[in-house]
């Protein structure tokens, strides 16, 4: 049995080029997976797609299959326009490292509800909350666990299990550093840290950044925001997630050199963002 011609669907646009001299090339994240469509003369000023196919937005398509080609863009309507993103530069700043870490993890016809919810949660969060870095955080976690690469951070992957959790006296005395093993994909126990830390790839995780991670993982996104959390563990678990996210793409994240350069600027400040005009791309 043939497809229907038309089909509808909710996306998240992710990317967008010009194509000939009045299309854009639109590339969303739906429900049923990542895909490339085409929005017809959408650069045209007078055109009724423009507005509704501007990055980030959340929008609802009327699409026509097309074999061989691009499907083709019939009708388009804003269902949440994330405007903040495309008008603040911090926001619009962390919108694209969640954007490019999906893109990195996910090609082409892969997705699921699962994913585009928390892609758009997360865009919503972004625009909604002032602790942009919380949200990264969180989002990296669950984009982790979605694509297959969910770091281990209950069980030791090293040699000695299981680790030893810590415990609130233990924070507040700082206690003996763990490990986060990217190669393994998980937590090393102080003992493994301790035989394994000069290996490539392995590096420190105290106590308190595991906690933090540990309840990332856990969620809800909703009861970790009054959780008061100490910029230097909020840099912590940053770096270490970093290290671990790049060695699962086999490669740098463009978009984390832009978030320093505006933290380095003054433009984020202990974990909250500040605002300020964001080029469209």
């Amino acid at each position: 049995m043939s497809r229907a011609r038309l089909y509808r669907t909710e996306g998240i646009v992710v990317r967008r080029r010009d194509q000939g001299e009045a299309d854009r090339v639109l590339t969303l994240c739906t429900p049923s997976g990542k895909t490339d469509v085409i929005a017809k003369g959408a650069r045209k000023v007078r055109s009724r797609k423009a507005g509704h196919v501007e990055l980030f937005s959340c929008t609802s398509f009327v699409i026509s299959r097309v074999t061989n080609s691009w499907d083709i863009v019939s009708q388009a309507q804003t269902v949440d326009p994330h405007e903040r993103l495309r008008g603040e530069l911090v926001r619009g700043a962390y919108a694209r490292y969640a954007i490019e870490l999906f893109e990195g993890f996910f090609a082409q016809d892969e997705g699921s509800p699962a994913l585009y919810d928390l892609l758009r949660h997360t865009l919503r969060w972004l625009c909604e909350h002032d602790d942009c870095e919380l949200t990264a955080r969180f989002y990296e976690q669950h984009l982790l666990g979605l694509a297959g690469f969910r770091p281990e951070l209950f069980r030791c992957v090293g040699n000695h299990a299981p680790p030893h959790r810590p415990h609130l006296d233990e924070q507040r005395r700082g206690g003996k550093p763990f490990g986060l093993d990217a190669e393994r994909g998980g937590v090393l126990c102080p003992d493994c840290y301790s035989e394994w830390r000069p290996r490539q790839g392995v590096v420190a995780l105290s106590p308190q950044a595991l906690a933090l991670l540990r309840e990332l993982q856990r969620g809800p996104y909703t009861g970790l925001l009054t959780r008061p959390i100490p910029p230097a563990v909020h840099a912590e678990a940053e770096r270490v997630m970093y290290q671990y996210i790049t060695h699962h793409l086999e490669r740098s994240v463009r978009s984390v050199a832009f978030l320093r350069q505006l933290r380095h600027g003054g433009a984020i400040q202990a974990g909250r963002p500040a605002s300020g005009n964001a080029a469209n791309p």
